[in-house]
């Protein structure tokens, strides 16, 4: 795949998974802020999951994560809860 490829694919990836097209920043400053976090967030997803893999690969396994500690705290929040509105209190 040449470089136009890969940076097409880079492109197309961060739009659909990391909301690209969806921010307006005005500043070149903040731009420069947005880039640097989305390249981070891309590069954590091809190798933040302790070895090298592709881009939508570790997005899954990220994201899989991210939703197994959602249901983990929610779990903790239930279990240190006599009733309903001590849960809610715990988990807000």
């Amino acid at each position: 795949m040449c470089v136009d490829g890969t940076i097409e694919v880079f492109f197309r990836q961060c739009k659909d998974k990391l909301a690209l097209d969806s921010y307006q920043i005005r500043s070149a400053q903040g731009i420069k802020r947005y880039w640097l976090l989305m390249s981070l967030a891309h590069f954590m997803c091809a190798v933040g999951t302790g070895r090298f893999c592709s881009f939508e690969t570790g997005y899954h396994e990220i994201c899989d994560t991210i939703q197994l500690e959602k249901y983990r705290y929610l779990f903790q929040c239930a279990k240190e809860s006599n009733d309903f509105d001590s849960f809610m209190k715990f988990a807000v």
